[in-house]
């Protein structure tokens, strides 16, 4: 089981990607589609997009994904085990089944400020 290491994240244009070598990372293989360079390099792992505002920002997802999952067992938990990687499960819901604790209280802090925001 590998842990993640915050060094090998990757954040552009709202997408979270890790690059970071793990058990079962798939590699590009030779095809018509594949620059001859990245033939045989890993495939980037897709983490999580933030497109909106809200009570859980880059921060606060990243600090309790690295704290609660490998990057083996984030894996599995989004693809449901699907050996063909489709995504079963939205990073946050994984986030949140694994640490429920979490989810709520991340929740009623923001909706705490929001409430002093319209006060």
């Amino acid at each position: 089981m590998t842990q993640f290491n915050k060094a090998d994240f990757s954040y552009h244009g709202g997408y979270l990607m890790y690059r970071g070598d793990y058990e079962g990372r798939p590699v590009y293989a030779d095809g018509p589609n594949v620059h001859p360079t990245n033939v045989g390099r890993g495939i980037d792992l897709f983490i999580a997009r933030f497109k909106y505002s809200g009570p859980f920002t880059k921060a606060k997802f990243l600090t309790e994904l690295c704290k609660s999952f490998t990057v083996e067992e984030y894996v599995n938990a989004r693809t449901g085990g699907s050996p063909f990687g489709h995504n079963c499960n939205s990073p946050l819901d994984v986030l949140s089944e694994k640490n429920p604790v979490w989810f709520q209280n991340t929740m009623n802090k923001w909706k705490a400020k929001q409430d002093k925001r319209a006060a």
